[in-house]
């Protein structure tokens, strides 16, 4: 769809301050495709572009005229992709993989691999690889950037191989992809306190349930290896037994606490070359990257940027964000 072709989506009033005409019938036409698209409601609603609901509340259709024509469409929402329209233009969510082959259809708004691509983030996305993985060629090739024949570096590949796994079918016929079962059974695990075992034990089961052309990851450091880059970082810290001090910092090489004097690492008999384990150790989850990934994710960055962005009435406060201060 030409922008242009909707670009009353963005003409909501006219010079009196009244609703446009072109704008009620854009929206009554908008209405019209969103309900025949069953597949993309809840029920009877559909999800509300405008400025307030960002796409993510599912309301009644009259609701929604009525938010269109009080706060507008979000920015920039020529396709209604919310809505079930498809992009025609090849991005990165077309059918096609890295290679160029087709793809299983597993629909334009496909959850899993934009959990992908928020994880990496927009950054990631700027630099050559983002060409390649689209296998556009470029207007114009310079000396000192990558050739396209040239094999993805590490990062890259971890990057394609999460988007493979999003989107490949877990066998012919395959209603889920293998990033799906792959999520639910790490999920399965954690909420049951499952052991490593038998997490492997169940995966093989399933595997060898499936048919044969399945291609389920049926251990526990496979599902590991493949998932790895969509984690946020922890580090792992020394502390003293007795909580005296963390082994951070200036003190992260000492040996024994500062305090109390206490060993930081467990006396073990055998080659020195064994690995050293600490008495007590702690999990320091940084902050910084959670708050990047929030900004970064569609599923909450409305809700980062909305006390910036929310609509405010004159003369009203209904939350600390609506005053000068």
């Amino acid at each position: 769809m030409n922008n242009l072709e909707r670009s009353w989506m963005y003409e909501r009033l006219d010079g009196r301050g009244a609703i446009n005409s072109s704008f009620i019938d854009g929206v009554d036409k908008f209405i019209q495709y969103a309900c025949s698209q069953m597949n993309r409601m809840s029920g009877d609603k559909v999800r509300c572009p405008c400025k307030k609901c960002h796409n993510f509340r599912y309301i009644e259709v009259e609701i929604v005229k009525h938010h269109l024509y009080k706060y507008g469409f979000v920015d920039n929402y020529f396709l209604w992709k919310h809505q079930g329209e498809k992009e025609v233009i090849n991005e990165i969510s077309s059918g096609q993989d890295i290679h160029g082959s087709a793809q299983p259809e597993l629909g334009y708004d496909n959850p899993y691999r934009q959990i992908v691509l928020d994880a990496y983030g927009p950054n990631f996305l700027q630099g050559s690889s983002w060409q390649s993985f689209n296998n556009i060629e470029p207007e114009s090739s310079h000396p000192c950037e990558p050739s396209m024949d040239e094999d993805p570096n590490p990062e890259s590949q971890k990057l394609y191989d999460l988007l493979q796994a999003a989107d490949a079918k877990l066998y012919l016929g395959s209603s889920v992809s293998q990033l799906v079962v792959v999520s639910r059974m790490l999920n399965i695990k954690m909420e049951n306190n499952m052991s490593q075992r038998g997490y492997d034990q169940m995966m093989q089961l399933l595997k060898k349930a499936l048919p044969e052309d399945n291609i389920v990851l049926d251990s526990y450091y496979q599902t590991k290896k493949l998932v790895h880059s969509l984690g946020l970082p922890v580090e792992k810290i020394d502390c003293c037994e007795l909580g005296c001090m963390l082994y951070w910092g200036d003190d992260e090489h000492l040996t024994s606490c500062t305090f109390c004097g206490h060993d930081r690492y467990k006396c073990r008999i055998g080659s020195r070359k064994r690995k050293l384990i600490p008495y007590k150790k702690m999990y320091y989850f940084p902050l910084i990257p959670r708050l990047q990934r929030l900004y970064a994710s569609h599923a909450t960055a409305a809700d980062m940027r909305w006390h910036h962005e929310h609509t405010k009435e004159d003369d009203v406060m209904r939350h600390p964000s609506d005053s000068e201060a």
